[in-house]
């Protein structure tokens, strides 16, 4: 899952207290962060291989370290931990529980549309509802995910000046853009470290992009 990742981002940005959509959106793909530099540094595997799913080129075979359920709920307690350390004041826990659930929406998302590659355990079960062997409903579902965090996201936020009435709006449509751009069809599948390089870019992007939106809107 791509931007059906992001809707946890915008839906948790309505909690309180307030934690802003730039961490929100590092949050949701925290373990993505992770399992790319784990692939660049050869610990996870994966191939990319053109048609391995009609929505989906990536079989991911081996990241028990980011993506098993054990590894994100580690992963969702220390982020939650250090977030709250590093924040401090009255509210540091409550923000930091914000920020552990954004990162555990992340395997849940990613149950819907993987294939059984999402281990329970290292060494254990692996489970995907496979929802990527249909690009049209994968779409569907991630499409109606966004929709509806940005929707709580614009319900608990006002626009401070006029940018900040139009770059949601200009914001989801970038993202909408880079999904439909992931689907088009290519002759030649990008090789791992490429896809993995790209895929730390964008991550790290979007979040810029996020802080920079949301710094145009106050919480309501």
């Amino acid at each position: 899952m791509f931007i059906g990742h992001y809707a946890a981002a915008f839906a948790v940005r309505a909690f309180k207290p307030k934690v802003h959509l730039g961490h929100l959106f590092v949050a949701v793909q925290l373990v993505d962060f992770a399992w790319a530099g784990l692939v660049l540094a050869g610990v996870e595997k994966m191939r990319v291989t053109k048609g391995f799913m009609e929505a989906s080129m990536l079989d991911l075979h081996h990241m028990p370290y980011t993506h098993s359920l054990l590894a994100v709920i580690v992963w969702a307690v220390v982020a939650a931990t250090v977030y709250a350390l590093i924040r401090g004041g009255a509210s540091k826990w409550a923000a930091g529980v914000i920020i552990g659930v954004a990162v555990f929406s992340h395997w849940i998302t990613d149950f819907i549309v993987h294939g059984p590659d999402l281990a329970l355990y290292f060494g254990g079960p692996k489970v995907g509802l496979g929802l990527w062997n249909s690009l049209l409903w994968s779409n569907v579902v991630e499409l109606g995910l966004l929709l509806g965090g940005v929707i709580l996201y614009l319900r608990n936020t006002t626009a401070k000046g006029p940018i900040g009435k139009i770059a949601p709006y200009l914001f989801v449509a970038f993202l909408v853009a880079i999904q439909l751009y992931n689907h088009l069809p290519v002759d030649h599948p990008p090789a791992v470290p490429q896809f993995a390089i790209t895929a730390l870019v964008a991550f790290g992007v979007l979040a810029l992009l996020a802080w920079a939106v949301d710094a145009t809107r106050s919480p309501t």
